[in-house]
């Protein structure tokens, strides 16, 4: 009656088992020291992919199974355990019967009998091939990260997003710090106790609230050499979170020295061309092709009466008549095609009054845009002196066409300054009645005109007839 009730019992578990050994992709194995004898449970079958129980195993068959480049190591780990009473565990390769190879990890357990002397060794074969597997592809693609990162000219990172500790720092960091990524890994706080004084503050501060907010953030800062110098460093920083919190940190550190230098000069150059521009004696103006000033200097502002704000709001043509609109929108047309223009025109300033201007405007791209240049000349001196010139010259013009006609006009050097045509008339008269020909004449008194003599108010000249011949 007892037999009958623990016939399912008996069933019950051996189910159990080889569930729990097909979900697990376990087996169990007992090999008996005495006689060799091998005993596999069906989970062993199955790791092989025999049918369970299909036959009696042997010792020979089963050091077969084994990978042949593991078999030795395998028994060797076996007599260690049985000789020096240890436990029995090694990773090793079966060939199963379609011949995949799978990877075990082997464990075993030495029983002794009760005259202390070994008689069996009872075990556990655990099929491990997915976790080798995937084990493999994390290192290949760990292998490669290593070989990007290697490549990629800058520091490639890791920490964990609430204490900054940091788990990861590539091989470029000898590279551009000096250090190797183990000592930074290492070092308590590596990374705030190389950050330059003046930097950290601003660094913690910035980096910790942006990761509070979970938001990618991208910040510059000076960080010390292992030689002891300090560069200019720019860290972009991407927060990974879980369940809306941040939980990790990764990010890449680029050396921008180079580019921090540039800029400085570019700044100080900036400076001192500004300053060239505002002591140049004329207006320099640039405008963008939207017609937008990006660029004047102080001379403008004082010719035309605006201020540096009013500045911004206006555009080129908001500084002249209406009635000269379309000129000026067709001298902006033709600079534009051809690159190159000048223009005379009249200046309006804030105060609706007038100068005159000469305006040369060139073109030229900045960041893919069309910006034009240009030259502004007060022509109010020029013009000036031209319209006194012109007076000047009516009055000459005057005096010269009224005056006697022997009259000719000379510089201090006796030099001709002005023939009118009462002098070209005087020629015409005298020459015939001297023997001469116009041009002859007109040779005879210039050669009488003697530039070396002293200066003198009056200049008496000879003129000889010329003989006949």
């Amino acid at each position: 009656m007892h037999n009958k009730k623990s016939n399912p019992e008996e069933s019950k578990a051996k189910l159990l088992l080889e569930q729990t050994e097909a979900i697990a992709k376990t087996g169990s194995w007992e090999l008996d020291l005495t006689t060799q004898e091998l005993y596999w449970s069906d989970g062993v079958f199955l790791i092989l992919e025999y049918v369970p129980q299909s036959f009696k195993v042997s010792f020979e068959f089963g050091m077969s199974v084994i990978h042949p480049d593991d078999r030795e190591a395998a028994l060797q780990e076996m007599n260690e355990a049985i000789n020096q009473n240890k436990e029995y565990s090694i990773k090793k390769r079966f060939v199963t019967k379609n011949g995949t190879i799978k990877h075990i990890l082997s464990s075993g357990k030495l029983l002794k009998d009760k005259d202390d002397q070994p008689y069996k060794i009872i075990g556990v074969f655990q099929d491990i091939t997915d976790f080798v597997k995937t084990t493999e592809k994390l290192h290949t693609v760990k292998s490669r990260l290593e070989v990007i990162s290697s490549t990629i000219d800058g520091i490639l990172w890791e920490a964990d997003a609430n204490t900054f500790e940091f788990t990861y720092v590539s091989k470029q960091v000898e590279k551009i710090l000096g250090y190797t990524p183990n000592e930074w890994l290492e070092e308590r706080n590596f990374w705030q106790n190389k950050i330059h004084p003046d930097d950290l503050d601003f660094a913690l501060n910035f980096c910790h609230s942006e990761t509070l907010k979970g938001r990618d953030h991208v910040f510059e800062y000076r960080m010390l050499k292992k030689d002891g110098q300090y560069i200019w460093l720019q860290d972009r920083v991407s927060v990974i979170s879980s369940n809306n919190k941040p939980k990790t940190l990764s990010g890449l550190l680029i050396d921008i020295t180079n580019e921090k230098n540039i800029l400085k000069n570019l700044e100080e150059e900036k400076n001192l061309n500004k300053e060239i521009i505002e002591k140049l004696p004329n207006v320099i103006f640039i405008f963008d092709e939207n017609r937008k000033f990006l660029l004047w200097n102080e001379k403008l502002l004082q010719l035309s009466g605006y201020t540096h704000e009013e500045m911004k709001k206006l555009k080129p043509i908001d500084f002249f008549d209406k009635k000269n609109e379309e000129e000026l929108i067709a001298h902006t047309q033709f600079v534009e095609k051809v690159g190159y223009g000048e223009i005379e025109t009249e200046f309006l300033t804030k105060s609706k009054k007038t100068k005159p201007m000469l305006f040369i405007s060139s073109t030229f791209y900045y960041k893919g845009m069309k910006c034009f240049y240009g030259i502004g000349i007060d022509l109010t001196q020029r013009n000036s002196l031209l319209e006194k010139q012109k007076k000047l010259n009516k009055s000459i013009e005057d005096i010269i066409q009224f005056a006697p006609e022997s009259l000719v006009v000379l510089t201090k050097k006796l030099e001709i300054f002005k023939e009118n045509n009462a002098f070209d008339e005087l020629i015409k008269s005298y020459a015939s009645k001297l023997n001469y020909t116009n041009e002859e004449l007109k040779a005879q008194i210039l050669n009488q005109i003697n530039p070396t003599k002293d200066n003198k108010k009056t200049l008496t000249l000879h003129i000889k007839r010329k003989s006949e011949s």
